[in-house]
């Protein structure tokens, strides 16, 4: 039985060392695609290339009418993220381009005739990341740059919208610190 633990640790070491050789990080990052705040885990696809993804989760909050059609006072909901990126530069100064989709649930809240209303909706918003990312090998990331989005049409099964977010294409800018190893 010692044997075997023993050997399960060893396995599980040398997964973790092997992952480590290439570079991943985790940052919070303000506006873009999280809307509002998110965490995000990111990595290299292997030690070797400058392409890599992101997956993450956000908190959005808006108090834009314009976010769905059918203008809710409130808007709050979770954001998933994920893209797929590409970095150009040095290992610690980058330009990083990026495309991605961001699948949302929201509780949008209306006054009406004097009621409150809650409403839960979902909705896909594609996006590209164009931005500065400064990250050590072991140790502070720091991204900055812009989100040009749009939502992403979603249908019922007669064609019709889903009424998901229905805002016109905008640019978020983005701001994230975090911590690569």
């Amino acid at each position: 039985m010692k044997k075997k633990v023993l050997t399960l640790i060893c396995t599980i070491l040398c997964c973790v060392s092997g992952f480590s050789q290439r570079q991943q990080g985790v940052y919070l990052e303000a506006f873009g695609a999280s809307t509002t705040v998110g965490i995000h885990y990111d990595t290299r696809f292997n030690e070797k290339t400058r392409w890599g993804g992101r997956i993450g989760i956000a908190y959005t909050n808006s108090s834009s009418q314009d976010f769905f059609d059918s203008a809710p006072e409130k808007t709050t909901g979770l954001t998933f993220p994920i893209a797929f990126n590409y970095l150009i530069g040095n290992k610690k100064h980058n330009l990083e381009l990026g495309i991605g989709i961001s699948y949302g649930i929201y509780s949008c809240k209306y006054n009406t005739n004097g009621y409150r209303l809650e409403e839960t909706k979902n909705s896909v918003f594609g996006f590209v990341d164009v931005g500065y990312r400064y990250q050590a090998n072991n140790g502070l990331m720091l991204r900055i740059g812009l989100n040009p989005g749009t939502a992403l049409g979603m249908h019922d099964e007669f064609g019709e919208t889903d009424h998901g977010v229905d805002r016109a294409a905008v640019i978020y800018p983005y701001i994230s610190i975090g911590y690569n190893f």
